[in-house]
């Protein structure tokens, strides 16, 4: 629940659930490098909390988080994309083009 650690502004609860995600996606690429017949998407609906890394340290590899918000912010949503099909998630544009690019690659027709 990434979306609930930024809502209230907790980091500790934030590294915890991104390292599930992490794993959780570290899967699904795993997959899709055997099976190579599948497409992985990540990406999400909005960003929430307006996180800002500061006074990192390289040496202990340890920083410091300073949320802006505890709401939803406008700030652009990336998408990850790994398999076939991946190209066609490059580049800028609407969250709601995501639909037409997945249901396109499954050639319906």
């Amino acid at each position: 629940q990434i979306d609930w650690a930024c809502h209230d502004n907790n980091t500790e609860y934030l590294v915890s659930e991104m390292i599930d995600f992490d794993v959780a996606i570290g899967k699904a690429i795993d997959f899709a490098r055997k099976n190579r017949e599948t497409l992985v998407i990540v990406t999400g609906d909005h960003e929430t909390g307006a996180l800002a890394i500061e006074n990192g340290h390289m040496e202990s590899g340890e920083v410091s988080g300073l949320f802006g918000s505890e709401g939803h912010t406008g700030v652009m949503i990336p998408v990850f994309a790994y398999g076939p099909g991946a190209e066609k998630f490059a580049g800028i544009y609407e969250n709601t083009d995501i639909f037409d690019k997945m249901t396109g690659l499954l050639d319906l027709d």
